[in-house]
């Protein structure tokens, strides 16, 4: 998920003071509708607030280096803004526009919880019965009690299965999405099903291999028939290559220019689509399936897809899914119930909201990786100020009418206490060390340190900085690592929930786990003595992992490497020692869980992690090693 931050509308206001600072060099054209599938289309009442935000979005896109970004925002049944910005290709010089295609990552999870929808209300798939039964082959070895009811087809499409979060080795490769399910036998379960929200790509490549299974039928072929097509949606497809024509925009990351990598897992992240393909398929969905006059989905598949799911899990507190989107409630001003998914992909940025009382929807493409910082609050700016727009009678046979309102979790609260925030948490963030220091607390992330203050109702926080104090924006570099700013921006407490101890962040979409006490406990001799340097025996060329390390930070046993083609920053993950030959990632939410093992391979011992084989190649710890977020780079 995206990391939480600050609200959206705070950035456009940093942006429009800066782009009242400096004023773009060519004058903003005045806005007009311009009828055209591969133009802008802006309706009358649209026209100011084009005229507001077009200065800020061009000033975004030049600070933080995004080459090109297309929107689309609809209400009901028409279009009411749709437009490119920037350049799809700056080599080129080939515009963004609405017909510009991107990769846009994990928005393929909506479409393809679509298509298992629609086999299940042709009868061709349960989404209640177990995977193993639906999908034959399926195996995965689990350290939990075998007792325990199966993974079933719905905890799958909402993230609640308990499968790790990706198998790193072949995800940027050409290898099929279909080997996924044989991959797994060799894989251990993250966690117990429905004891927390994991976000996993796995587990949409086994819904694409189910959904190939039910219509015979190749899953993106599937896509294209089933929904592709009757929506008219004419530049979108499922491809694990990017299929290079005047229609794409190139990737790029920091300004320069991406070569986008094959992509193993298809169904959950492999869409490439439109602006105008998106506002296509936001009509359809707020109009109950419903689209010039045909229907084009079931109306119950929607209603379906829109059901809160999580309600009783206690460690998901206020998080609430459907399948295959997520649903909030008031996150946008003025909006009573807010639907979404966003895509991170290598070299690209996608957001889509739908607001279905109002009977609003956006999406916003960028060809940028990591570029959230400006899709998100854009998308969200938009919809807050076409809220305000004189509305227009939506019709009362929408498939929102069905739809329930979330549901207040209560089974968090039940088993809740407070506790003294104190000793290692494993965090999104990497490893933190919650230290007293003198009369106040400190955060330790393995050599960068932030003091923190009491907040009122238990809270604790970074003490405001100088800069704060006086309104300055302070440079990155004075802050440190980029999730040590990311930490000065939240308010966290410690609870027992479930029994399990752990760190929350009081973030704008909510209160949110984002990690877990390490136990005090000494690290196993068997262990110490594999400690150093351990090189990959399969690597995937496009996609390396480098500077894989078995280490001691602050006594706690730590896995540590590189993704240099995702961030030059070392990714430190502490673990825990649960035999003399396997460990799992402390903490809860992604990637943790996972095993790190010793297993068997030619007759020599080696070290197995998400489908790696390492070998020991001597050296020793690294203590300077920066404790990097382990889930950097990864998308949903």
């Amino acid at each position: 998920m995206t990391p939480p931050g600050r609200p959206a509308l705070l950035l456009l206001l940093a942006l429009s003071a800066m782009a009242a600072a400096e004023p773009p060099s060519e004058p903003t054209p005045a806005p007009a509708p311009i009828q055209g599938e591969t133009e802008a289309l802006i309706v009358e009442e649209m026209a100011p607030l084009r005229e507001a935000l077009t200065p800020l979005i061009q000033a975004a896109q030049s600070k933080y280096a995004i080459p090109g970004l297309s929107l689309a925002l609809v209400r009901h049944d028409r279009i009411l803004w749709l437009e490119g910005f920037g350049l799809a290709d700056p080599e080129q010089q080939r515009p963004a526009q609405a017909q510009t295609r991107y990769r846009a990552g994990s928005l393929a999870k909506p479409i393809t919880a679509l298509l298992v929808l629609a086999q299940q209300a042709q009868g061709a798939i349960d989404i209640d019965q177990p995977v193993g039964s639906a999908l034959p082959g399926f195996r995965l070895q689990s350290r939990f009690d075998q007792t325990a009811q199966p993974i079933t087809v719905r905890q799958l499409l909402s993230h609640h299965a308990g499968l790790p979060s990706d198998l790193n080795k072949g995800l940027w490769s050409t290898e099929p999405f279909t080997q996924v399910r044989e991959r797994l036998h060799d894989e251990y379960a993250a966690f117990p099903p429905n004891l927390i929200f994991n976000y996993s790509n796995l587990g949409y490549s086994l819904l694409g291999h189910l959904v190939q299974v039910a219509t015979e039928t190749p899953f993106a072929e599937y896509a294209q028939q089933a929904l592709f097509e009757p929506l008219g949606l004419s530049h979108s497809r499922f491809a694990a290559k990017p299929t290079f024509d005047d229609a794409l925009a190139m990737g790029h990351r920091n300004g320069d220019r991406f070569a986008p990598l094959p992509l193993r897992d298809l169904p959950a992240q492999g869409l490439e689509t439109s602006a105008a393909d998106m506002a296509r398929l936001s009509i359809a969905l707020l109009c109950a399936g419903e689209l010039e006059g045909r229907q084009v989905i079931e109306p119950s598949l929607i209603e379906t897809m829109i059901e809160p799911q999580n309600a009783d899990i206690a460690l998901d507190l206020g998080l609430s899914v459907g399948l295959g989107i997520f649903l909030e409630e008031q996150s946008i001003p003025g909006a009573t119930r807010v639907v979404r998914h966003s895509g991170n992909s290598l070299g690209y940025t996608a957001e889509w909201v739908l607001l279905p009382e109002q009977g609003l929807g956006v999406v916003v493409l960028a060809n940028a990786g990591h570029a959230e910082r400006v899709v998100k609050p854009l998308a969200e700016a938009i919809l807050s100020n076409a809220m305000k727009l004189e509305p227009e009678p939506i019709p009362s046979d929408l498939f929102v009418a069905a739809a329930k309102t979330l549901p207040t979790p209560t089974a968090a609260t039940e088993s809740t206490e407070t506790l003294p925030a104190e000793g290692h948490f494993a965090t999104d963030l990497g490893l933190i060390a919650i230290q007293p220091q003198q009369d106040s607390l400190c955060a330790c992330m393995t050599g960068e340190q932030l003091d923190l203050m009491p907040y009122p109702q238990g809270w604790i926080g970074a003490a405001p900085s100088t800069s704060d104090q006086r309104g300055d924006e302070p440079e990155p570099a004075s802050l440190g690592s980029a999730n040590l700013r990311l930490l000065r921006e939240l308010r966290l407490q410690t609870r027992r929930i479930e029994g399990r101890e752990v760190m929350i962040a009081d973030t704008p979409q909510g209160e949110r786990i984002i990690g877990e006490k390490v136990p005090q406990e000494p690290v196993p001799r068997a262990w110490r003595e594999r400690l150093g340097s351990w090189r990959i025996l399969n690597p995937d060329p496009g996609f390396p992992v480098t500077d894989l390390h078995l280490k001691l930070t602050d006594g706690k046993l730590c896995l540590s490497y590189r993704m240099p083609v995702l961030s030059p920053d070392r990714i430190q993950v502490p673990l825990r020692a649960v035999t003399d030959m396997r460990a799992i990632m402390l903490g809860l939410g992604r990637t943790r869980g996972d095993s790190v093992q010793m297993v068997e391979h030619e007759g020599q011992i080696r070290l197995r992690w998400s489908g790696y084989l390492a070998e020991p190649v001597g050296g020793s710890d690294d203590p300077k090693a920066s404790s990097a977020g382990v889930a950097l780079g990864h998308e949903l």
